[in-house]
């Protein structure tokens, strides 16, 4: 690979030289095959060689020579060489690809018109003033057989699926060369290079990289002329195009030498549908053109154009895709005027055109409707394959974009809560310590005339700093633990995500003393509720009744606002059982409004809670546990609080 970049590299300041090369090889060609030598003949072709010469650095120029050259061959009369034909055919193609790569849009589109115009000309030059006869029969119009006019037709048909199939090479290498261009300029600002973007660029793309006028396009999704595909899709659509082979022979689809063309084209459609659907259209219109050309009816090998249609449809970019359906309705049209036409032929419907004309006109109105059916159907087939793609691909993106933001919340929300909790640890230190400096200056003012109040007061710092130490190395060691999952509301009333204001941390901090007027504001909100203690509670140090204090409050707070408040919720405090030691066992309970999971707007994750993951984090940083579930009609949540030893 590095080699070949090298050489790349090496080569690009003169690629310029590819199109003046091709130029001598067709002038060099004309002079070899011994052709009887003519100026008109000559100067002609001087204009074509001239026009593919220029058609990378000059394509205005390039396709006003490729004009002066076919005007200038119909104004001569003598009929010139099927040879010379064929190579002014090829510098027609050339030219076309190159204005198409390298004008700009308006010159680009003048080309596509000039693809159009270029093909019944040259179909001219071919059948009238050429080596290329059709059959003559039928009435005579206008001095020639019908049956040199359908000759005409068809080859005008073929030349013009040629051209337009140049011109459209042309467009979607000056597509892809713009977006490579951004993708450089990208890169050049210090964008992040991938690997894959380098491996994209063709070496058809490099060869149109120089010259011509910038390329400014509205669609910000740039086609791709060849897709890279994985090795197990290549082998799958070559493996294909040879079962498509073997049932055409099997079938009997490969009857004479011109069939089997027809065959081999098709295959080679079907072969590269996935990798380059506007080549593999190109080749399949080639090769409808060609069975026409050729007098074929129906043949095996016809369903391919099925195949390349669906692929269109479902591999296709913008572009690709309005020229598959486009092909579907022209394809159509030109179908059933073609089998309509053989049919009335075939059974001398020529020399009964007047008494004829409804019975014709019915076959083609039959054989359109049954057309545009069949090709349109698999157009339609590969667009809807294409959007269930694209909607499962969605789906997955936003089910995975669901579960990191919800895994992002949890993470940020769990930090909030460690917060607020160090904030509450802060609070119980500084009111420990300000006990133990009180009763420490107290003690030393009064230790000379009240001994005993040194006792007292040593005593109470004891207790106090023994208590705040505890708390302490409770809060740190879990502190410093992996966060736990679990998200809480920043709007929730039970945990506020910020002080009130400066004087927040100086609050007194809420026990379970406190539990009481909370409940009343939960009963004036609405919600009945009864509550129950049991035991001895004295062994509770200041962090554990907060814990527990903000436990029942969000577990009242949650049954107020998404429990049946017709029923009464019930709130049991009960001491700690003896084979689990001192303690707090707390138990909410309340009636469930509603048991099914409120569904995200997606359908593919339930809601995560707010309030829960905040409890269940509460107690565990208390050294507890915590258990939120429903039980029946009820939720129930249920958590152990440890107190402290005796």
């Amino acid at each position: 690979m590095p080699d070949r970049r090298r050489l790349l590299s090496a080569l690009a300041p003169h690629r310029w030289v590819l199109e003046p090369a091709l130029a001598v090889a067709l002038f060099a060609a004309w002079l070899v095959t011994g052709l009887p030598f003519d100026v008109a003949a000559a100067l002609a072709l001087v204009f074509y060689c001239a026009a593919v010469a220029l058609s990378r650095i000059l394509p205005g120029v390039a396709l006003g020579l490729v004009w002066v050259a076919v005007l200038l061959e119909l104004t001569e009369r003598e009929p010139l060489h099927g040879t010379f034909r064929v190579i002014s055919a090829i510098a027609v193609v050339v030219t076309l690809v190159g204005v198409s790569a390298h004008g700009g849009r308006a010159l680009r589109w003048l080309d596509f018109v000039s693809a159009i115009l270029l093909a019944p000309a040259s179909a001219f030059l071919f059948t009238v003033l050429g080596d290329l006869k059709f059959p003559q029969f039928g009435p005579v119009i206008g001095g020639y057989y019908t049956s040199q006019g359908l000759g005409f037709a068809l080859m005008s048909l073929l030349l013009a699926v040629i051209f337009v199939a140049a011109w459209l090479l042309g467009f979607l290498v000056a597509r892809q060369r713009a977006a490579q261009s951004a993708a450089a300029a990208e890169d050049a600002l210090g964008a992040e290079s991938t690997p894959d973007r380098a491996h994209s660029r063709s070496f058809l793309v490099w060869l149109a990289s120089s010259g011509g006028a910038p390329i400014d396009e509205d669609d910000p999704s740039r086609p791709e002329l060849v897709r890279r595909l994985t090795r197990p899709q290549l082998t799958f659509d070559i493996g294909g195009a040879v079962a498509f082979t073997a049932i055409c022979l099997v079938a009997g689809g490969a009857a004479d030498r011109s069939s089997f063309l027809v065959m081999t084209a098709f295959a080679v459609a079907i072969a590269l549908r996935r990798m380059s659907p506007a080549v593999a259209l190109s080749i399949a219109w080639l090769a409808a053109v060609l069975q026409m050309t050729t007098g074929h009816s129906i043949l095996v090998a016809d369903i391919g154009v099925l195949v390349v249609l669906y692929a269109t449809g479902a591999y296709g970019d913008r572009i690709v895709r309005g020229a598959g359906l486009i092909s579907a309705g022209v394809g159509a049209v030109v179908a059933a005027l073609y089998l309509t036409v053989t049919a009335a032929v075939s059974q001398g419907y020529y020399d009964l055109l007047s008494s004829a004309i409804a019975s014709v006109a019915l076959r083609f109105a039959f054989l359109f409707v049954v057309s545009v059916t069949v090709l349109g159907l698999s157009w339609v087939l590969g667009l809807l394959v294409r959007t269930w793609r694209n909607a499962r691909v969605a789906r997955r993106a936003r089910a995975e974009a669901e579960f990191d933001r919800n895994r992002a919340v949890e993470d940020v929300v769990v930090e909030q809560e460690r917060t607020r909790i160090a904030r509450d640890m802060h609070d119980v230190v500084a009111h420990s310590l300000a006990v133990v400096i009180a009763q420490a200056d107290g003690a030393r003012y009064a230790r000379q005339s009240d001994p005993g109040a040194v006792d007292e007061a040593l005593a109470t710092i004891a207790s106090t700093a023994r208590s705040a130490l505890g708390d302490v190395r409770v809060l740190l060691a879990e502190l410093r633990q992996s966060p736990s999952t679990g998200t809480v509301d920043s709007n929730d009333p039970a945990h506020p995500s910020d002080p009130a204001g400066p004087g927040a941390h100086d609050a007194p901090q809420p026990s379970l003393a406190d539990l009481d007027q909370t409940i009343e504001h939960i009963r004036s909100a609405g919600l009945a509720v009864v509550l129950e203690r049991r035991g001895e509670m004295t062994r509770l140090g200041p962090a554990t009744q907060l814990a527990a204090f903000r436990i029942v409050q969000e577990a009242l707070t949650n049954a107020l606002r998404h429990g049946d408040t017709s029923r009464p919720a019930s709130v049991v405090l009960a001491e700690g059982p003896a084979d689990r030691g001192p303690g707090l066992v707390i138990t909410v309970r309340n009636t469930m409004r509603d048991t099914t999971l409120e569904p995200i707007t997606t359908g593919s994750l339930p809601r995560i809670g707010h309030g829960l993951p905040g409890m269940r984090e509460r107690a565990s940083l208390a050294g507890g546990a915590l258990t939120a579930a429903p039980q029946g009609s009820e939720f129930v949540v249920s958590a152990f609080l440890p107190g402290t030893a005796a």
